[in-house]
């Protein structure tokens, strides 16, 4: 079963469940996690990625919110004190105009750290805006509201077999291709919500099958190589952002 099949399942909680898990993870397996559901469903994935926050939209947030989620529990504070450890002293200058009842205790907490590593300020980050997310729940705060999907977008959708395109709300076309007795078949054409190509390949009976091509947003080439039963087979050619070129070879999917 595809992974967006069993999330529709829950409908509009498998929805809001699935948004909140993509907020607490790392940003290489949420990219990985984005492509697999824009091939899906790209307007189920549209409206995912409306919905999630970061840490950079809880500071966002009002200076009485953000007040309620750090002193919403004991450890928070200090949770905060590691994500802005490091920052140069204009950004501290403008938490301190944020939060001017916090500071004395902010920069206690501050003072007593001397190294924090990236995955512990990821943690935080992430532990912040699950905090947030709750108390938004509880209706304590009302910064993170939902902007919900229509029905329609929560169900799988039905096909007609032959030509189809699947449109963004913005009207750049997100998917095209065939179906073929309710399944995708042959060639199709992924976009980003840009209109800048996502990815290109074939399928057979609705599963990748063959070469397919996968791109960054800016257009440069990001992966290329074979697919066997909608699993990654066989030796791929991977780039990264700077241009860097890997070989790396799949079995069922999995490196090896």
């Amino acid at each position: 079963m595809a992974m967006l099949d069993r999330i529709k399942k829950g409908q509009l909680e498998g929805f809001k469940e699935f948004v909140q898990s993509m907020e607490i993870t790392g940003p290489q397996t949420r990219q990985q996690i984005f492509t697999s559901g824009v091939l899906e469903d790209p307007i189920y994935m549209d409206w995912v990625m409306k919905n999630l926050k970061t840490f950079d939209d809880f500071v966002s947030l009002p200076s009485e919110e953000i007040e309620k989620v750090l002193l919403s529990q004991d450890q928070i504070i200090s949770m905060f004190a590691k994500i802005v450890h490091g920052y140069p002293e204009d950004k501290l200058l403008a938490i301190e105009n944020v939060l001017p009842r916090l500071m004395s205790r902010f920069k206690d907490e501050l003072s007593y750290l001397k190294e924090v590593t990236p995955a512990e300020k990821d943690s935080a980050k992430f532990y912040l805006v699950k905090t947030t997310r709750k108390l938004q729940h509880e209706e304590k705060i009302h910064g993170f509201l939902w902007k919900l999907p229509p029905p329609d977008v929560l169900f799988n959708r039905q096909f007609r077999d032959g030509h189809n395109t699947i449109i963004f709300e913005n009207g750049i076309t997100a998917a095209e291709g065939t179906y073929l007795k309710g399944k995708r078949f042959g060639p199709w054409v992924h976009n980003y919500d840009t209109g800048k190509m996502l990815a290109e390949g074939d399928y057979s009976d609705g599963l990748k099958s063959g070469f397919w091509t996968f791109y960054y947003g800016s257009g440069a080439i990001k992966a290329k190589g074979k697919y066997k039963s909608d699993l990654k087979h066989g030796r791929w050619e991977e780039w990264d952002r700077s241009g860097g070129r890997l070989e790396v070879d799949y079995s069922e999917g999995v490196k090896v």
